[in-house]
């Protein structure tokens, strides 16, 4: 069965399942109309899953305009996956790049953090319903923002913010546990071209370290967190078009790797170690497949993440042999898809997965399991 464990109110951590698909075998997931949603042809560059209304099931929060001013939203799970039911988040429109949920008051709700570009990012509180109100302009985070982070990296229990920033310095704003943050401090190098973020302890020295993808010709980098301060390390041979990263076990060694998603249609694996230290990359994926997101996921449930990656294009899972090595499957129509979220969408134990696309409707997708061929 697939599994979650749930770190905190907001963040679902995706455990590989336990059965795996036959030789003959492959993953089938369900396309229809009715589980699209957000069908004005938005920009929409993220999507993000909580419980916001605490009846059980994953809802859905996008960000909606990316260079251009929309409406964002709440989308409420009618319990199947469907999203018969929506709230504004906020009332004016704007130019947003992601969505960050988390409990940032303490009182066991799921607020929200919209991060827009050129534009402060804004907290907005939730009533319990899934109802949300503007609280407060994060200080000093009018940016170039492409992407963020909401998780406590200082070990006080409230979730700090991060910030990707395409031209300027990347940001952290420290939360105060009491609905907002403090000002913000930049991350400790020049920075430039940043689009993609991941969190996760890469040296099992019990901080959350970052890596930072970035586009423009840049070099990607790991900010080893060392009880607060953080350490840059460039990631050998990562120059490129870079727009996500992912950190997670890949190779069967129990060392969280890394890859990095190119424009081009390459990807980067970086093998993890024992010393947290990464060497050359192994490159896999196919150039012209331009990979815009990307997301771990057991999808075949043989107990080993997979990858989805979001497309200009058909989406892409590649399927990993559970030591790194990855063959290509892809999914859907073509679609121009700028985010990808992994969740159990209607309660029957298996993952799903929710792409958010720019100018076209978004999609739930609902993993069906093993289906043979001939199906």
């Amino acid at each position: 069965m697939f599994k979650y464990w749930k770190y905190s109110a907001a963040l679902w951590v995706i455990m590989p399942a336990t059965t795996s698909l036959a030789a003959d075998e492959s993953i089938a997931l369900r396309d229809h109309p009715f589980w699209q949603f957000d069908l004005d042809e938005n920009h929409t560059a993220d999507v993000t899953l909580a419980d916001v209304d605490g009846d059980g099931d994953l809802d859905i929060l996008t960000a909606n305009g990316r260079h251009w001013a929309e409406q964002d939203f709440v989308y409420l799970n009618s319990g199947d996956g469907r999203m018969l039911e929506a709230n504004y988040l906020g009332h004016s429109k704007s130019a947003s790049y992601t969505v960050q949920a988390g409990d940032l008051d303490g009182n066991g709700t799921i607020d929200a953090v919209v991060v827009r570009d050129k534009l402060d990012a804004l907290v907005y509180l939730n009533d319990g319903t899934g109802t949300y109100q503007f609280s407060a302009a994060v200080k000093d985070s009018k940016r170039n923002a492409r992407s963020a982070a909401l998780i406590d990296m200082d070990g006080d229990t409230f979730p700090d913010l991060l910030i990707a920033t395409r031209r300027g310095a990347d940001m952290i704003y420290r939360g105060n546990g009491k609905g907002g943050f403090e000002g913000g401090t930049p991350l400790p190098d020049a920075g430039f071209g940043s689009t993609g973020l991941a969190t996760g302890d890469l040296d099992k020295d019990g901080d959350i370290d970052i890596v930072i993808a970035r586009r423009d010709d840049a070099e990607s980098v790991i900010m080893f967190n060392q009880h607060g301060i953080f350490r840059p390390v460039v990631l050998p041979g990562s120059k490129g078009d870079h727009r996500k990263a992912v950190i997670a076990e890949l190779t069967g060694d129990q060392y969280p790797d890394i890859v990095l998603a190119d424009t081009d249609g390459s990807l980067l694996l970086y093998r993890g170690s024992a010393t947290g230290e990464f060497g050359p990359p192994q490159s896999f994926g196919s150039v012209g497949d331009t990979v815009q997101a990307l997301a771990p996921v057991d999808l075949d449930g043989d107990g080993d993440f997979d990858l989805f990656a979001g497309c200009e294009g058909r989406n892409i899972l590649f399927q990993n042999d559970g030591k790194g090595v990855f063959s290509r499957q892809e999914f859907g129509d073509k679609a121009d898809t700028y985010g990808v979220a992994i969740g159990d969408m209607n309660g029957d134990g298996l993952p799903d997965i929710i792409v958010a696309n720019s100018g076209s409707a978004n999609q739930v997708f609902l993993n069906q399991g093993q289906q043979a061929p001939d199906q």
